[in-house]
């Protein structure tokens, strides 16, 4: 290692906290870095990089945990789109340490921890160690993703790293040979598995910093049609290859994030793999739609294309599909090629309609064309005029070096319109990303009638209270996002509904409002409430509707806020159940009470329950179906039961948590035929 390594690695530190990525303590600066450049091939978010961080108290030794299929982050394994065939299945455990040296005691805690986190014979329940509710989940998800891929599972590795600032050219012998342990029991664990461990120190970490994405390449082609800056191509397969990988990585950041998604193998790209495999087939651009790639500037010089802010907007399947091909070690004897139209354009407008145009033609989920939608568009611009910045493609600003303190995500902001707007803390806190596939969901939030001035408001108000909330998080507390996003909706509604003499404001009072009284001062007033208010015994977390109910009415009380009952007579719109289900129809129904429903929970077994157990309870309570399930659904938002579907029970997070052994296949968690 050269020897002023550490110094520029503090320096790459230093920056990082004064934007405050993730927050301004170094350690945790550190950690960010460290998994942010382990991971950097798969282009995460900053968001997708928080999600793994499981640091803390009974943590086992691990700092991330990162479960990638396909290439994509697994967080909720509910909603995540699972590929039908060709699966490969990447685990990553992190520890980092901020020290100037490897130590050897990381290593024995990552043993003793991942001996029996991996033994998915014994439940959580009867774990020797004391693990973390994180750890214990992310524990559940790997077993259910392991599950359910399986039966397609190609390639799986479980990969292990060790970050520090130390020297890896001075690893002792104990630590390369627990290193070694290490992996030894992760392949014993699952006969399939190839496991490496990876050692970063400021040397690597340093190099990996400086590989920054290439957005200007060159694309050699063999036959070019043009017409002013819209180009077609012919292009050798190989040279595309090359195009989109480097050093045997997709470039996954050339793809813009609404055809990012690769389905797996599934019948389209079957057929695609067996023609790449076949070299005696037609050529391949005849049997091939192509690839669609946006530029703001190309020029053509001889039998090569130069392209500058390269984004491949149509043809994500091909293009992982004859990366797969070339980087499996096969060839292409015959020089067949692929069809690529290259089409130059400054204009957003122009530009998204391409993308909507060209991914309409293929089976792309709607919600990953929301990012076209003119009110993203509006939002992204009204934004901008204020000096922050909406990615409504991931890692757009990110990748242009935009400060994180002023890049805001779809759903950062959709929870802040949940909670100000609709008034629903409780649900704002939990908002996922499976809330953008549904049009009613989406579009209660994302509506072109609400004021556009509304949307820097509740900007500014969600990052000022995150620079609050940073300056009170506990010091034993590591999981800064965590921390944030379970205490930013209460703290943010309660203090304006106390600035406004209201818990009923409206868009004009919050539009109106004068920013400058929302302060670190007013915000410390209102702190103590939220933090020393714990729910009672029956509340399932901090984030149901009762604990938001039990906050209000005490802000009610001590601060004689008015319109407490726009919160507690459920005038809310239920996005949980907007998201998971069809729109419900305008039908008049009995309201359903909560000690009704907990009639019906008494009579209700341990889940998962079987098909047909509504009738008993119908009849014994002479209720309607409709009755019954209201009242279900009510207890499932109240926390007393989990959500329920094809015999499979999930919770509040969409994470499986057990199923019905006797209707539920269980490798692949699909009910028996």
């Amino acid at each position: 290692m050269a020897k002023n390594d550490k110094i520029l690695l503090d320096g790459i530190i230093d920056d990082r906290i004064d934007q405050k990525l993730p927050s301004n303590k170094r350690d945790e600066a550190f950690e960010f870095l460290a998994f942010e450049q382990t991971l950097k091939r798969f282009d995460l978010s900053n968001d997708e990089i928080q999600s793994g961080c499981v640091d803390g108290r009974n943590d086992g030794g691990i700092d991330g945990f990162y479960i990638i299929v396909n290439g994509h982050i697994l967080s909720d394994p509910q909603s995540f789109k699972w590929p039908k065939s060709g699966s490969e299945l990447e685990v990553w455990i992190i520890t980092c340490k901020h020290h100037d040296t490897f130590k050897q005691a990381p290593l024995d805690n990552l043993v003793a921890s991942i001996s029996e986190l991996f033994d998915f014979t014994i439940d959580n329940d009867y774990l020797q160690g004391d693990y973390s509710e994180q750890i214990l989940q992310f524990r559940t998800n790997l077993r259910f993703a392991y599950r359910k891929v399986s039966p397609r599972l190609t390639k799986f590795t479980l990969n292990f790293c060790y970050a520090s600032r130390g020297n890896t050219q001075e690893l002792g012998e104990s630590i390369i040979s627990r290193s070694n342990q290490i992996t030894k029991i992760a392949e014993e664990s699952f006969g399939n598995c190839n496991s490496k461990f990876f050692f970063y120190g400021a040397t690597e970490l340093i190099e990996l910093h400086r590989k920054t994405p290439n957005f200007s390449l060159d694309l050699p082609f063999k036959e070019d049609l043009s017409s002013g800056e819209r180009y077609v191509f012919l292009v050798h397969l190989k040279d595309y290859y090359e195009f989109i990988s480097d050093e045997g990585t997709l470039r996954r950041y050339l793809f813009d994030s609404n055809v990012r998604d690769f389905m797996g193998l599934n019948r389209v790209n079957e057929d695609i793999k067996a023609t790449l495999a076949n070299y005696n087939s037609p050529d391949f651009w005849l049997l091939n739609n192509g690839v669609t790639i946006l530029s703001t500037r190309a020029s053509v010089i001889g039998k090569i294309i130069q392209i500058e802010d390269i984004q491949i907007v149509n043809g994500l399947q091909t293009s992982e599909s004859i990366f797969r091909h070339f980087n499996e070690g096969l060839d292409d004897p015959n020089n067949r090629s692929v069809l690529v139209k290259v089409i130059v354009s400054e204009d957003d407008t122009i530009r998204d309609t391409i993308i909507r145009a060209t991914n309409n033609q293929t089976t792309v989920e709607l919600a990953s064309l929301h990012a076209t939608d003119k009110i993203q568009r509006d939002i992204e611009d009204v934004l901008k005029q204020n000096d922050l910045y909406y990615e409504r493609r991931v890692n757009y600003y990110k990748n242009q070096g935009i400060s994180s303190e002023k890049i805001l995500t779809p759903l950062y902001l959709a929870s802040g319109f949940v909670n100000l707007i609709l008034k629903s803390s409780d649900q704002a806190s939990k908002l996922k990303s499976r809330f953008m596939r549904s049009d009613v969901a989406y579009n209660s939030v994302f509506s072109s009638e609400t004021d556009l001035n509304i949307w820097p408001v509740i900007a500014k108000i969600l990052k000022r209270t995150d620079e609050f909330l940073e300056t009170v998080r506990p010091s034993g507390n590591r999981g800064s996002e965590r921390f944030l996003k379970s205490k930013r909706q209460f703290l943010s509604f309660l203090t304006i509904s106390r600035l406004l003499g209201s818990f009923n404001f409206s868009i004009n009072d919050l539009i109106n409002i004068d920013l400058s009284l929302f302060n670190k001062e007013e915000l410390n007033k209102t702190w103590p409430l939220v933090k020393d208010i714990e729910p009672a015994s029956s509340y399932r977390s901090k984030t149901n509707k009762s604990y938001f109910i039990a906050l209000c009415t005490q802000a009610e009380t001590e601060w004689e806020i008015k319109g407490i009952e726009r919160i507690t007579k459920g005038k809310v719109p239920n996005l949980k159940n907007v998201i998971r289900s069809k729109p419900i129809k305008n039908v008049r129904r009995k309201e359903i009470t909560i000690e009704f429903a907990l009639l019906v929970n008494e009579l209700l077994p341990e889940q998962p329950w079987k098909p047909g157990v509504h009738l008993e309870i119908i009849n014994k309570l002479e209720c309607t179906k409709s009755e019954y399930f209201d009242a279900v659904k009510l207890l499932i938002e109240e926390g007393h039961r989990n959500v329920q579907k094809d015999g499979v029970v999930y919770n509040e997070n969409g994470d499986v948590i057990t199923f019905d052994r006797d209707r539920v296949d269980s490798e692949t968690l699909e009910l028996k035929e």
